[in-house]
């Protein structure tokens, strides 16, 4: 609500993905929305009239119309509670039907554009239709039974040509990991709830890391056991992620051929020729992706559009075309055969997951709290202290150190535009909340246990400076250790 003279009441409002949020408390015997006020004013001058309007008249009128059952749709509120039931039992049952994703009959996975998670609402959009080979069918409690394409556990591609569909699947199933509103065309495409995209990200900040499944024998003896960079390549960022993601309990992985480095991906038989494995540090997904599967359980979907390599790991390929999708596993693998390609056998195996230990430092918060710019970004007030650190950097020994240096390089804030699926910056409010609580325990612990202290903990009970947090939405607990890990200033050992 905003009045001609100044003065208005906002609410921190939802998108299409419905998240729990500080905006509003339910309980058994009361509903609180959290508001912002800005008074009416004159310059430096309040408006007191204006203001006691504001307060005794339209504020009552605003709880009346949008807080009372009286006054709001009881069907529309209803079908919302029964969506996000059905939603919610969709997810659960993924595991049991040995899915990864579902994408239902019907859905509109195309958005109004790229920077509008509006559907698309037009005479031409092409409704979701699963082919009749990976037809799935699941009886919801409200809804009843729905059919739908089911992504088994494994590895999945989705190719194609361009513009046929291809990245606009993989982005809906993607956002799958969140409940959809009514009417956004995605309320039965349901993913894995621990699914995480991967991409290249050059220039990214990597601490103690072993990335030794795929980044191993650096020239001049250097080791990638505790791989720490403050710039890395599109390669080891790739490597670096996998790693962290399976480190907080990652089932599944999202890769878009669009956005990764080509040479993590793959090394065809003619690079194998002129460059022998033995003189070749990386180690490419497509020679791990079946080991990710059968030995870590971690399932791999793919859209790949140039690399015919992955026909030879696939379990299943879909293939998009005019924004419909077929069946093309068994096309794929008589390819596979005809047409054989070498793919090389790592030298070591995948190995244990990370377990590495934490300390976020309280000079993080010294000067000011942590504080969301925009949805991808963080700023960072840490003491000059903290600030006159280099960021950590890989020694001849392959651990990482921190060195003084008389010119310190100072990164004010934290990088997250890579994670995709941060939704709201409410989300990133309340990382930058829990990276403050972080600060006030300074004990090490591992990083899959900071992740499960700040995901058990509360909204309603993070810092919120002098008042009550009212702009907060959760984050996935991949987010939050994703961000972690991008941190500089966080105190990382193996």
């Amino acid at each position: 609500w905003h009045s001609a003279k100044g003065g208005d009441v906002a609410i921190d409002c939802p998108g299409q993905e419905i998240l729990e949020r500080t905006s509003a408390v339910i309980s058994d015997r009361m509903v609180e929305a959290r508001l912002i006020a800005g008074l009416p004013a004159a310059g430096r001058t309040i408006l007191a009239s204006a203001a006691q309007r504001m307060f005794l008249e339209t504020l009552p009128q605003l709880v009346e119309r949008a807080l009372m059952y009286r006054s709001v749709d009881s069907q529309t509120m209803h079908a919302l509670a029964a969506s996000v039931e059905d939603q919610e039992y969709l997810r659960s049952q993924l595991k049991l039907l040995s899915l990864v994703a579902f994408i239902g009959n019907g859905a509109v996975l195309p958005r109004v554009s790229g920077v509008s998670n509006m559907p698309l609402e037009t005479n031409t959009v092409v409704r979701f239709r699963a082919p009749p080979e990976l037809q799935v069918m699941v009886e919801l409690p409200n809804q009843g039974t729905v059919v739908g394409m089911g992504i088994r556990q494994g590895v999945t591609l989705i190719c194609g040509g361009g513009f046929n569909g291809k990245s606009t699947l993989l982005q809906a199933i993607e956002r799958g990991v969140y409940n959809h509103a009514p009417g956004d065309g995605r309320e039965l495409v349901v993913t894995d709830a621990t699914a995480t995209k991967i991409k290249a990200e050059e220039g990214r900040f990597v601490c103690s890391t072993d990335i030794r499944p795929f980044i191993n024998n650096l020239p001049l003896g250097k080791t990638t056991d505790a791989f720490s960079t403050a710039d890395a390549s599109g390669s080891t960022s790739m490597a670096a992620s996998i790693q962290e993601a399976v480190e907080v309990e990652a089932s599944t992985l999202l890769f878009d051929e669009d956005t990764c480095a080509t040479n993590f991906l793959v090394r065809d038989g003619r690079m194998q020729q002129l460059v022998s494995q033995d003189c070749e540090p990386i180690t490419p997904l497509v020679s791990r992706v079946r080991e990710l599967w059968e030995a870590k359980g971690v399932s791999s979907i793919m859209v790949i559009g140039g690399c015919g390599d992955y026909l030879d790991v696939a379990d299943t390929v879909v293939s998009m075309h005019g924004y419909v999708p077929s069946d093309a596993t068994e096309k794929a693998k008589a390819i596979a055969q005809c047409m054989p390609v070498v793919i090389e056998i790592p030298q070591i195996k995948y190995g244990p997951a990370l377990n590495r230990t934490i300390i976020v430092p309280k000079e993080l918060a010294a000067h000011k709290p942590p504080k969301a710019k925009t949805r991808w970004s963080i700023a960072l007030f840490p003491s000059d202290k903290l600030s006159s650190l280099a960021p950590p950097t890989i020694s001849d020994a392959g651990a990482a150190t921190h060195e003084r240096t008389d010119e310190p390089e100072v990164f004010p804030e934290l990088d997250l535009t890579a994670l995709d699926q941060l939704v709201s910056v409410s989300q990133t409010r309340a990382i930058a909340s829990m990276l403050q609580l972080a600060t006030q325990n300074t004990r090490r612990r591992t990083m899959r246990s900071l992740v499960s202290d700040m995901c058990t903990t509360a909204l309603g009970d993070l810092p919120a400076g002098h008042g009550v947090a009212g702009n907060l939405a959760r984050p996935r607990g991949i987010e939050v250790a994703l961000a972690i890990n991008r941190l500089r200033y966080a105190q990382i050992q193996p």
